[in-house]
């Protein structure tokens, strides 16, 4: 004990020591009530505000990611269905003309193969008369030509 004694006197503690520590205390206590207990409260209520609003930026990303998945399948699932409607439409248009273009054809051929065979009909029922009158020129050219 001397020697806590001893180093208390050099620190030049005297009997004013316990009066100071009793005057430090109350400080502390009115400083608490009036100042620190409202700065706890600041920093409770800023660390609510920042440290814990990080989970919920965490939730939101986490939704909005989610949201975003669901859009882009949405979109997906769109595109795909328009595809098909429209590749279904485009072979219905193709499959229409097609047939028309057929069907035209058939009527076109009909019409070529119906006036081939008139044309040689005609041909056929007027060839012995041509004949008939190629002789008659050719006698008469003959003539001309000897004479």
């Amino acid at each position: 004990m001397e020697t806590f004694t001893a180093i208390f006197t050099q620190l030049g503690v005297d009997s004013s020591l316990v009066p100071q520590f009793v005057i430090i205390t109350i400080v502390f206590v009115i400083a608490h009530f009036l100042f620190l207990g409202k700065l706890q409260e600041v920093l409770t209520t800023r660390e609510e505000k920042t440290v814990k609003l990080d989970n919920v930026a965490d939730e939101t990303i986490e939704k909005v990611q989610k949201m975003q998945s669901d859009y882009q399948a949405k979109i997906n699932e769109a595109n795909s269905s328009s595809l098909k409607t429209s590749i279904e439409k485009k072979q219905s248009i193709t499959q229409k003309y097609t047939d028309q273009y057929k069907q035209t054809e058939k009527e076109v051929n009909a019409y070529v193969d119906q006036s081939r065979n008139d044309f040689s009909k005609e041909i056929a029922s007027n060839k012995g008369q041509y004949l008939a009158e190629a002789e008659a020129l050719s006698q008469s050219l003959v003539n001309k030509i000897l004479q």
